[in-house]
């Protein structure tokens, strides 16, 4: 059976004000005022449907309780949309979704979540979302620094050659107990490879996350395109994943080699 399960999130949206949905690039996002007279907005990693419905009331049951902190933010668990939406991407990209990625990342990593207005919810089904905060309007402005889908700011890093090619290891410098917290609602960058390319570190080939799996901390390390080909419980190592990236810099040195006869 579905039901709704809360997120405490810390920006609470005005319960009164509707909201603004915008769709069409990285700024997709449920933009709003909040309960205390500032603007909030919500974003989507890996977004894959968004639907905005009329009414008050949930279409689900959920798991409120008298007294509890003010939940406007709910997990669907058992939801018959993601469902449907695997079975859709299944049938049609299945070998092909994201540039030869797993479809089956949507049944073990995606969820559906609603957003709870007045008179009005949003629904979405995406890996995960992120919510900002601002005293001015953030509608279509760029992510604040420090949002988990920007890359990492290159100050902790550590550098190393492959086959000639050189190579940053840049490391989020945020807590780790803080970065684990921030799972809940999205995966979140450990490390960045970064890849010269003509004088400079622009290029990120892989990038080693953290996320909830299936209710469990999993690290992931994923390529700019393709299949992962490294995850374990846990938080991984540097030193765990560098063999993949080796991997990966000496079939990037080779095709630049080849490139070059």
């Amino acid at each position: 059976m579905e039901q709704a399960k809360g997120i405490i999130i810390p920006v609470w949206a005005d319960y009164i004000l509707i909201p603004e949905i915008f769709y069409g690039d990285k700024l997709t996002g449920i933009y709003f005022e909040t309960h205390d007279d500032q603007f909030g907005r919500i974003t989507f990693d890996n977004l894959d449907a968004i639907k905005i419905c009329r009414g008050e009331n949930l279409p689900f049951e959920d798991d409120d309780k008298v007294g509890q902190d003010v939940v406007w933010v709910y997990k669907i668990e058992n939801s018959e949309w993601l469902k449907e939406r695997f079975k859709y991407e299944n049938e049609n990209y299945g070998i092909s979704y994201e540039f030869g990625g797993d479809v089956s990342e949507m049944l073990t990593d995606f969820s559906h979540y609603v957003f709870k207005f007045h008179d009005q919810f949003v629904e979405a089904i995406a890996r995960g979302f992120w919510f900002e905060k601002d005293a001015a309007s953030m509608f279509k402005r760029a992510f604040k620094d420090g949002h988990p889908f920007l890359p990492l700011l290159q100050m902790n890093t550590k550098s190393f050659q492959v086959n000639g090619i050189k190579c940053k290891a840049v490391f989020n410098p945020l807590d780790m107990e803080a970065l684990v917290q921030h799972t809940k609602y999205c995966p979140q960058k450990l490390i960045e490879f970064v890849i010269e390319f003509e004088g400079e570190y622009s290029s990120i080939c892989q990038t080693l996350i953290i996320m909830q799996r299936q209710n469990q901390l999993t690290s992931v390390l994923s390529p700019f395109m393709g299949r992962p080909e490294f995850a374990k419980s846990g938080i991984a190592t540097f030193e765990e994943v560098k063999p993949f990236v080796d991997k990966y810099i000496r079939e990037v040195a080779e095709r630049r080699r080849q490139t070059r006869k």
